[in-house]
């Protein structure tokens, strides 16, 4: 497996862009909301009619929480979700409370492929073939680097 990591938040087209091409080669993805944080929650309801699921847990990609259990919503991967992504966002790391949920993560037949950290601004993929990692390089603008 190869970890790769973004050195700039993608933002307008580069953030369209990335959108399309994760939503496109995943099955799901989740992001997370916290009690203790508020959120728009008529952002949420216009995801409610991709929502799979929603589970609390304290672990997911990237993070373990000593605090109260997060909410995570898992969401179709679609090109009426691909529209949402982009319509409430203009850049990745805009994904964060009080206006939207956080730590977006795209899967592939349960793979987590793409995670992000937004409050934090770190995002990355973990690839396991190459067909993947070359979908990057659709994406004009996307500043990414291999992590040894």
């Amino acid at each position: 497996m190869e970890y790769w990591e973004l050195i700039e938040n993608p933002k307008d087209e580069t953030y369209r862009q990335l959108m399309k091409v994760l939503t496109r080669n995943s099955d799901k993805f989740y992001f997370i909301t916290r009690r203790e944080l508020n959120y728009n929650q008529e952002i949420l309801a216009h995801f409610a009619p991709f929502t799979l699921e929603t589970y609390k847990t304290k672990k997911w990609a990237n993070t373990i929480t000593k605090g109260p259990a997060a909410t995570v919503y898992v969401i179709e991967s679609n090109e009426e979700t691909y529209k949402l992504l982009t319509t409430f966002a203009n850049t990745l790391y805009d994904w964060v409370a009080p206006n939207l949920p956080e730590d977006i993560t795209f899967m592939k037949n349960n793979f987590a492929w793409f995670s992000c950290t937004t409050h934090e601004a770190f995002g990355g993929f973990t690839f396991r073939s190459d067909y993947y990692k070359n979908l990057l390089c659709e994406i004009p603008g996307l500043k990414v680097q291999q992590i040894e």
